[in-house]
């Protein structure tokens, strides 16, 4: 018998056209897809980094409540007005902030709505900032260990001077009020 090499035979380059032919810009689906997957990932692993920060601690009106977090980011605003969660200026204490002779970093920031209050910043009494306009972009001040901070209120633009200090060797975030006039004081301790 004689082969028909005419028109039953097919060469594997026309099966690949006909299988492109079935589903039209396939390519282009794949790639849309795999686009869409990797911006579907990215926005999920920011949302959890956003949501979980503070609220390991609970809600924004709980964690300012408490006075003090270990989950909170520095410069992280928790409010979108002047809102304190009814808190009170008070004083506090720092522990295992540094190495004892040392110096640490104090972070502070606006945790509410910014507004640019104006505080000053002595430490064991003398002045390191005389003014220093607090927003939600965190300021970083080397303190020694041990020492006393003092936060006095300088400018209230609105709404009371509200206030966020970190201390970053401890993770620990302190949250503050104070007014014009008025004084905080936070007594850093060595690391055991």
């Amino acid at each position: 018998m004689k082969e028909n090499k005419g028109k039953y035979h097919f060469s594997p380059v026309d099966e690949i056209q006909q299988e492109t032919e079935l589903v039209p810009h396939q390519s282009q689906i794949k790639k849309s897809i795999l686009n869409v997957s990797v911006v579907c990932c990215v926005i999920a692993i920011l949302t959890s980094f956003l949501v979980t920060s503070f609220l390991d601690d609970g809600s924004a009106e709980e964690v300012v409540a408490n006075r003090i977090s270990t989950s909170t980011s520095a410069g992280e605003s928790l409010f979108m007005n002047e809102t304190y969660a009814n808190i009170e200026a008070r004083d506090f204490e720092v522990s295992n902030a540094g190495p004892d002779g040392g110096n640490t970093r104090m972070l502070i920031w606006d945790f509410n709505l910014e507004d640019f209050d104006e505080v000053a910043i002595l430490v064991d009494g003398v002045s390191v900032k005389e003014k220093l306009i607090i927003s939600s972009n965190a300021a970083s001040i080397s303190i020694p260990v041990p020492s006393t901070i003092t936060i006095s209120g300088v400018k209230d633009n609105g709404g009371g001077i509200s206030y966020a200090v970190k201390f970053p060797n401890n993770k620990t975030t302190y949250f503050n009020t104070v007014t014009v006039g008025q004084l905080n004081n936070y007594t850093v301790l060595p690391s055991i």
